[in-house]
């Protein structure tokens, strides 16, 4: 009975995980914000994002805002001396990225 229903089980699973989509980048910043950050700068060109991701070290000297716009890759540092900075990637459906910067005083 079991086996019968797990092809079931994972076929519904696969399909939710399919049709579920990512928060927006908009989402994002605003949990970040809520928690006392603020945005520094945005890097890249925005748009629809399938996944995203963060950079966060409050022990490093500085952090490495990196983007891709039309294939080619950008940096940027952001030493912290006054304030931590985070970076959060959002990974674009046309393999572009762009960067939100935001930091928060230490």
């Amino acid at each position: 009975m079991i086996l019968q229903r797990l092809p079931c089980f994972l076929l519904c699973s696969i399909l939710v995980s399919l049709t579920c989509c990512s928060p927006s980048a908009n989402d994002v910043v605003s949990e970040w914000r809520s928690k006392g950050w603020e945005i520094v700068e945005i890097h890249g060109t925005e748009g629809p994002v399938k996944r995203h991701g963060k950079l966060l070290s409050l022990k490093a000297q500085a952090v490495e805002a990196s983007w891709i716009e039309k294939g080619m890759r950008k940096t940027k540092l952001y030493r912290q001396t006054n304030h931590h900075y985070l970076v959060l990637r959002f990974f674009k459906h046309d393999d572009d990225q762009f960067a939100a910067v935001m930091r928060k005083r230490k």
